[in-house]
């Protein structure tokens, strides 16, 4: 299993203007930003992908103001909100945007998309044959029968499996919390 460096040796690195920290902070975020913008702003996909390029180029030029204090997903989602307001404001000039009160669908989506990628973190953590196991029941929504053949394995043990690898799943959330 891979280990991926955490966050906070990305970014002390990427300070250090070390191109492949650099990139794999972008690897590890763009899609974040980009569900972002498509799911919690209701942007356009061409639109999206700009919110991605202006939201990589704020977050280079605002990395050293990162303090560390709380997650740094938190503070980035707090830049491409910004990001997303200020160019649906620039788009939309003649609109009134009141972005002083947040709109609760919006919060609603942020946090349904936050628990996603953390979920989607947790879950690659694990081993793959686990993670291989909670994707066929839970997100492919397959039988027991099913995932018995898939894995060659007795119909019988999918249960017992799939408890076993929920319990890694529910200890990796917990380290995350």
């Amino acid at each position: 299993m891979s280990v991926f460096p955490r966050d906070d040796v990305l970014i002390a690195r990427a300070l250090k203007h070390d191109e492949d920290a650099w990139r794999q902070l972008v690897d590890r975020y763009a899609s974040y930003i980009y569900t972002i913008a498509m799911r919690g702003f209701r942007m356009d996909a061409e639109d999206a992908r700009e919110i991605v390029q202006e939201s990589l180029m704020k977050l280079y030029e605002g990395l050293p103001g990162y303090r560390g204090e709380g997650p740094f997903r938190a503070w980035l989602r707090q830049l491409v909100r910004n990001c997303c307001l200020a160019y649906l404001r620039r788009r939309r000039s003649t609109e009134a945007l009141d972005d002083s009160l947040p709109d609760r669908e919006q919060e609603e989506a942020l946090e349904r998309i936050e628990r996603a990628f953390t979920l989607r973190e947790a879950l690659g953590s694990i081993d793959e044959p686990c993670r291989r196991i909670v994707t066929l029941f839970f997100f492919e929504g397959r039988r027991y029968s099913d995932i018995a053949s898939a894995l060659a394995i007795p119909e019988g043990t999918v249960a017992s499996r799939i408890a076993r690898c929920v319990a890694k799943l529910r200890a990796k959330l917990g380290e995350r919390s």
